[in-house]
């Protein structure tokens, strides 16, 4: 027996496939029962999540709920499950559940940076105690003592910090190596690697300065990197990024959608199986689109090219709930690339407009951004 290791990430549970209404949960439930099968048949004794767990800081209850269900049903027998928070989740959503979770699953969540944060849990197979800010899990079966490094997605707001003592203490945590012995060390993290390559639905918001960092500033003598933000299974360096768990964007529907598996210094991709592929279809008018829908289980984006002669509804109608989004004549072309936002150089009422933009595809009017401006002042005059 040797010492097996699942690495998933991205799994922005709660989220609309982008630039449309389309609910992605009730896939997301499927792929989620996957990735259980898989852990059943390759019993890998530690699982880790790189973040992005949900897709906003308010997800919905049934994307908590399926969140909760899945990593304690993975959780089972003592299989020991290493979640980090990543920028799309809130830290203080993921925390409400330490207390239930506290001595009684296999289960730790990091969301902050607190150093004091202490973990204890014991079964038949593992012992997981915290020392000098890792998590060091001993596998009795394997006789082996696991080092993991998580450290949740650092911006300037989240570790307290600006400029300079931003970048420095990224620099610190980032590079912590285990000072206790162990037989291996693993590092996780949601983050932005230099060289790493972006597809359809990143949006990057600078941590404090810089969009990326590079791959020498992350532990160069652990066994395993693992990584979440970049949404395209692809190793950078010494980092493996799993990737999403499905496409959330029309420019991610040729990228392999699956599970990394290491094992022996060897990481294997496990795709996903039975789980329905987005199709982009391209139709000269409505009525070819209404005349030639697919007969097959998978889902299909469609672009027509002339005006409609005809209502979505009639389309919905004859796509049966597998009608993904729809793009019409000049709107035809494919999504542009995003561009990095610097918010650090930015206002409050320009960041909120970079928010809007990034989950709903369009700037906020006058009187939503000036309603936000007084709704901040009052929280912060509250604060004081």
């Amino acid at each position: 027996m040797s010492l097996k290791v699942l690495h998933t990430s991205d799994w922005h549970l709660g989220k609309t496939f982008r630039e449309t209404n389309f609910d992605l949960l009730d896939i997301q439930r499927r792929i989620l029962e996957d990735i259980r099968a898989i852990v059943r048949r390759e019993a890998p004794q530690i699982v880790l999540v790189a973040g992005d767990v949900f897709d906003s800081y308010n997800p919905p209850f049934e994307a908590e709920k399926l969140f909760y269900e899945t990593i304690t049903s993975i959780a089972e027998n003592g299989r020991v499950v290493v979640v980090v928070a990543g920028n799309h989740d809130s830290p203080e959503k993921l925390e409400t559940a330490l207390p239930l979770i506290a001595g009684k699953h296999s289960i730790a969540i990091f969301s902050t940076f607190d150093s004091s944060i202490a973990f204890s849990y014991e079964n038949a197979t593992a012992r997981v105690t915290t020392e000098d800010h890792f998590l060091k899990v001993h596998l009795k079966d394997l006789r082996q003592t696991i080092a993991i490094h998580a450290l949740p997605y650092p911006s300037e707001v989240r570790m307290g910090l600006s400029g300079e003592d931003f970048l420095n203490e990224l620099k610190r945590l980032a590079s912590h190596e285990p000072k206790f012995t162990c037989d291996r060390f693993l590092f996780l993290s949601h983050l932005f690697v230099q060289g790493g390559k972006k597809s359809g639905s990143e949006r990057v918001l600078l941590l404090g300065g810089i969009e990326s960092v590079q791959s020498e500033l992350l532990p160069q003598k652990a066994d395993y990197v693992a990584l979440g933000h970049l949404h395209r299974y692809q190793a950078v360096g010494h980092c493996t990024y799993s990737g999403s768990i499905y496409p959330f964007d029309i420019m991610e529907i040729e990228d392999k959608k699956g599970v990394c598996l290491w094992h022996d210094g060897i990481t294997d991709f496990i795709e996903f199986s039975n789980i329905p592929k987005i199709r982009k279809l391209i139709f000269e008018t409505m009525d070819d689109a209404i005349a030639n829908v697919p007969q097959d289980e998978d889902y299909c984006y469609v672009v027509i090219n002339t005006p409609a002669q005809g209502t979505i509804d009639s389309l919905n109608k004859v796509y049966k709930g597998k009608l993904v989004g729809i793009r019409f004549g000049a709107m035809a072309g494919e999504p542009q690339d995003e561009v990095s936002v610097d918010v650090s150089s930015l206002s409050d009422a320009d960041l909120f407009r970079e928010y809007c933009k990034s989950r709903h595809g369009k700037e906020p009017d006058t009187e939503l951004v000036a309603l936000f401006l007084r709704c901040l002042e009052e929280a912060r005059s509250a604060s004081h």
